[in-house]
Order: C-alpha cells, then sequence, then structure tokens
C-alpha cells in the first residue's frame, strides 16, 4: 500500500459541510485528481498510488476526495443528487487553489462524475481516464412511473436505509470475496478494512451512507451524457475490464458509440481483470495511466 498517501487525510468544510479528502505529492505539480467509485472512498487508490511511484517518485500533486457520504465526509440528509457530485468537485478545486487543469482519473461512479465535469468545464480539465466506467445501463421511460412511486413511499413512511452490521473485518471480506473473486485475500481484506467503521458494541459498518442504496427517482440518461461527452477537449482514456459484471449492462455497440463521442479517445481492456481493475491489476493500470500522463505532460 501507500502509506504516505493514506496518511494525508485532510478534512474541510466547504459548504457548511465536512468534505475529507487526501492529497499527496509537490504542490507545484500537475494536479492529479482521483475520483473513488460508489460505497467506496479515497483509500482504494492507496494500491494504485504505490504502483505508479513503484520506479520513481510522482511529480503530481495528487487529490482523492471522499464523496460525500462516503469515507470520512458527511453525509447528506436526504436523497442524493448526482450533479451534486460536480459541484463538490468544482468546490473542492475551488477551495484549494486548483487554477491548472487537472487530469482527472475516475473509477465506476468517479468516472461518470469526472466524464461529465470534464465536459461541463472542459477549460479545467487536462486529461480524463475512467476505469470501467462508460458501462452504465440508459434509463427506461416506461420505468418512470414506478420509480417515482417508490421514492414517495419512501419518502411518505419515513424508511431509512438499513445499517449493515458485520461481525469482523474478516467476515466483511468473506462477503468481498464473493462479489469481488478476482481479488487476491490480501486486497479484499485491505478494502474491508478501508470501507468498515468500528461501532460500539465491537462489531464493524460500512464507511458509507446506505441511502445511497434506495432507489431513486432518476436515471442515467445516455442522451444527455453523450451531450456533455461531446464537449471534451482534452485527451481521453478509458481502461475497461475485460472480466467485468458491467459488460453485460450494455452491449459492445453501445459501448464503442459512448467512446466515440470523445473527440480525442484512447481505449484499452484488461483483459483479465473484473470491475475492481485498479486493485486487481494496480500495476497495469499505473502502467496505462503513466504512459497517458507523460504525453499530457510532454505537452504541456
Amino acid at each position: 500500500m501507500h502509506d504516505g498517501f493514506l496518511a494525508s487525510l485532510e478534512r474541510r468544510v466547504i459548504d457548511d459541510r465536512v468534505q475529507a479528502f487526501r492529497r499527496f505529492g509537490p504542490r507545484d505539480g500537475r494536479p492529479l485528481v482521483l475520483l473513488h467509485g460508489l460505497m467506496d472512498n479515497s483509500a482504494g487508490f492507496a494500491p494504485l498510488l504505490a504502483a505508479l511511484e513503484a520506479d520513481a517518485p510522482l511529480e503530481h500533486d495528487v487529490i482523492a476526495p471522499d464523496w460525500r457520504g462516503h469515507g470520512d465526509s458527511d453525509a447528506t440528509p436526504g436523497a442524493y443528487w448526482f450533479p451534486n457530485y460536480l459541484a463538490d468537485l468544482e468546490a473542492l478545486l475551488d477551495t484549494l487553489g486548483v487554477t491548472e487543469p487537472a487530469v482527472l482519473v475516475g473509477h465506476s461512479m468517479g468516472g461518470q462524475v469526472a466524464s461529465l465535469y470534464a465536459g461541463a468545464r472542459p477549460d479545467r480539465v487536462a486529461g480524463l481516464v475512467t476505469l470501467d466506467s462508460l458501462n452504465v445501463p440508459d434509463s427506461d421511460a416506461a420505468d418512470a412511473p414506478a420509480r417515482y412511486r417508490d421514492w414517495l413511499d419512501t419518502l411518505a413512511h419515513g424508511a431509512a436505509a438499513a445499517e449493515r452490521v458485520y461481525d469482523s473485518i474478516d467476515a466483511f471480506a468473506g462477503r468481498l470475496a464473493r462479489r469481488y473473486p478476482e481479488l487476491d485475500a490480501a486486497t479484499r481484506y485491505y478494502l474491508a478494512e478501508s470501507w468498515l467503521r468500528p461501532i460500539a458494541d465491537g462489531r464493524w459498518q460500512l464507511r458509507a451512507d446506505p441511502a445511497h442504496r434506495r432507489r431513486m427517482p432518476y436515471g442515467f440518461r445516455a442522451d444527455e451524457a453523450a451531450a456533455l461527452w461531446r464537449e471534451v477537449r482534452c485527451p481521453v482514456l478509458c481502461i475497461d475490464g475485460g472480466r467485468s459484471p458491467a459488460t453485460s449492462f450494455v452491449s459492445a455497440e453501445t459501448l464503442a458509440a459512448r467512446r466515440a463521442c470523445f473527440a480525442r479517445i484512447g481505449h484499452r481492456t484488461l483483459a483479465g481483470c473484473g470491475h475492481m481493475l485498479h486493485l486487481q491489476d494496480a500495476p497495469a493500470v499505473a502502467a496505462e495511466l503513466r504512459s497517458f500522463v507523460r504525453r499530457l505532460d510532454a505537452d504541456r
């Protein structure tokens, strides 16, 4: 792992909410922003950072936030609205005084946020890397009545998402083995450690708000996403896991059409990797990322 990165956790109050983030590396380096996926947190990038620095120290200002309701950031009362993540990213960059265009690297949901932000604010993004991120199923308009009814019922009954409790880190690591069989035992245990917090009775809970699991009334709008992707001006690299369950979410043709929205696109598939490719094969992802960033730096 990367002890320096893990120890760099900071907390700032931004818009009356605690925003946690890790910041590592020289402040005068090009900003490299790492954006985690749903129910994860910034600690999940430690293996990738270690792989990136295997040969030489990074010369980049690495910034890795915990999204709201994840890790050490405050939860949000009520619903989580996807556009808030874009606003949180911009607020953090502004608070930290980041004015140079950044390289955004996002896994899963983090890559979705990064790709939309790069279209909304193309002048603030120098490069975009998505890790198994563009394979979100398009929402079906015919499902909207059911989604809204479910959401209203949840509000009317005051239903709260249940806090799952685990007896031990090992027990949760065992659950991760079923969900991510491609990860080795040591990586699963590390992931379990970084996802859990102890509670008073000696058991453990997720360090992510369970409200994220509620069904929301809105869905992913592929047409809106595509319109934003066409606004992206920077070089883009999409890295996908060849064995990711997400490969069944959308067709290969749909994925190719989505990638074609980006004007300057590169694509890699890590054939043996699942969804957590940056954990399963951190050296391979690091090699792709290092090469991509070096090309950007050469044109800086």
